[in-house]
């Protein structure tokens, strides 16, 4: 988990004086703080950590566009490196092979391929799959399921 090695990362960049890399581990620190500690929380573990960085990533190239249009190209930097730096903390992306994989088991598991039945499919596959985009499970069972 990340979240058990984050300050050795952050020590890590102060000595390096990489002063990107430290504010952006920062920054996943305290998004995993915030989440430890808010209400109703589960304990945080992998996939809870991956989808807080997924979500980190989103939240920064929606700034980075918007940046980008604005003509900020030092503020769309900063938050490209950012980007750059929390990917590197996320697994291998789930492919759509083991994704089809994963949605052919629960066709063996006798679970009929009806539209109504999209929310067993898409449960299944992401438990099977925890790190898996939900969006990509969510069109490929749709598309299947068509």
């Amino acid at each position: 988990m990340l979240y058990e090695n984050i300050d050795k990362l952050i020590a890590e960049a102060m000595k390096n004086h990489d002063n990107i890399r430290l504010s952006t581990l920062r920054l996943i620190k305290t998004k995993f703080l915030e989440y430890k500690t808010s209400k109703d929380a589960k304990p945080l573990n992998e996939v809870i950590e991956v989808q807080l960085l997924r979500k980190m990533i989103t939240e920064r190239q929606d700034a980075f566009d918007i940046y980008n249009s604005a003509g900020r190209k030092e503020l769309a930097e900063k938050e490209f490196n950012e980007i750059n730096i929390i990917k590197e903390f996320l697994p291998a992306e789930v492919t759509k092979e083991q994704i089809i994989n994963a949605f052919e088991n629960v066709l063996m598991q006798g679970v009929e391929p009806v539209r109504k039945n999209m929310g067993i499919f898409i449960k299944t596959i992401k438990n099977e799959l925890p790190t898996a985009d939900g969006k990509l499970v969510s069109t490929i069972v749709s598309e299947r399921l068509s």
